[in-house]
């Protein structure tokens, strides 16, 4: 492996351990992309030496940024819609791409009809991360049409 590659990773996971002032959500981003941006430095400086490292760390960033949400937001979504469901309340436990346990805890809150007599109902949704609180929402879900606001 060449050395440029070695200092490209290096300059990478320092870059994200630099980002100690984020938000909980901003670090797990912000590591997701620092970690794919290393991935893709290593594959491509296999590959294809030091612009093959370069190419891989933005190509790999870019996927680590969006896969790094992507799972926890989607875990989100089916609490949330089950609960609206359901009428009661659900609980999603799983590990997010950092490893981290994270459980989405959603309940049902109130249940309305709207303006054309769709039956709306609010959802709130808190999420801990490794046993730590890590934010809560409301979302409205319409039961006719299966939209949400908020999600």
């Amino acid at each position: 492996m060449h050395a440029k590659t070695m200092k490209a990773g290096t300059i990478l996971v320092a870059g994200a351990l630099a980002l100690g002032g984020c938000t909980q959500s901003q670090e797990r981003v912000a590591a997701g992309g620092a970690l794919g941006a290393g991935a893709g430095a290593l594959i491509g400086g296999a590959a294809g030496g030091w612009r093959g490292a370069a190419i891989g760390a933005l190509i790999g960033g870019v996927a680590g940024l969006v896969i790094a949400d992507a799972i926890e937001r989607e875990r989100a979504r089916e609490a949330a819609y089950i609960a609206a469901r359901s009428g009661g309340s659900n609980v999603q436990s799983f590990r997010n791409s950092s490893g981290q346990a994270v459980v989405v805890r959603a309940r049902t809150v109130r249940t309305y009809n709207n303006s054309q007599g769709q039956r709306i109902r609010v959802v709130e949704r808190s999420v801990t991360r490794e046993g730590k609180a890590a934010g809560t929402d409301q979302v409205e879900v319409n039961l006719a049409t299966n939209e949400a606001s908020g999600i």
